[in-house]
């Protein structure tokens, strides 16, 4: 008789097992939606910084402007800090990274990054140089960005506007 309670209850012990384990929230039940990857446009904005990349002065207004384009169009954003002197020697290697990773738009905030992308846009009219600071040279690709306390809603202008003029 014994025996037979110690099988009922083992039974019991595993009914109640197996009903946890499906009727017990999964965790997609949270009222959220299911997290999805996001999907990017065929086109891409690079941000040239100084050695201290996001940190350096000036780049965070920059960026947060790169992604609040990003986040109405889709566009890829990115940045690469300059190591090394603040040259325009040592600031060229990083301007031809960024063209030779076929970025749609290159933006450069402060010196010597400003001068250097200035003077690389017309060897590259199919690339929108954003130069963020005092207008340096007059290619038709480059759309000078004046720094003040719109600097973020006019980066994120000229990116938007350079990527609804590729479609996208």
């Amino acid at each position: 008789m014994r025996r037979g309670w110690v099988i009922a209850a083992a039974g019991v012990v595993v009914a109640g097992g197996v009903a946890v384990a499906i009727w017990w929230p999964s965790g997609h039940d949270d009222g959220l939606p299911p997290a999805r990857a996001r999907v990017y446009a065929d086109f891409s904005a690079c941000l040239l910084t100084g050695a201290q990349g996001l940190a350096a002065p000036g780049a965070g207004p920059v960026w947060a402007g790169l992604q609040d384009a990003s986040g109405d169009t889709g566009v890829k954003v990115s940045y690469l800090a300059a190591a090394g002197p603040a040259t325009e020697a040592n600031y060229l290697p990083y301007v031809n990274s960024l063209v030779q990773r076929r970025c749609d738009v290159v933006v450069t905030a402060g010196e010597p990054g400003t001068t250097v992308a200035a003077a690389q846009a017309p060897a590259h009219p199919a690339i929108r140089f954003v130069i963020v600071g005092p207008a340096t040279g007059a290619a038709a690709n480059v759309s000078p960005v004046r720094v003040s306390e719109h600097v973020r809603d006019d980066v994120a202008a000229v990116v938007r506007q350079a990527a609804h003029a590729a479609g996208h």
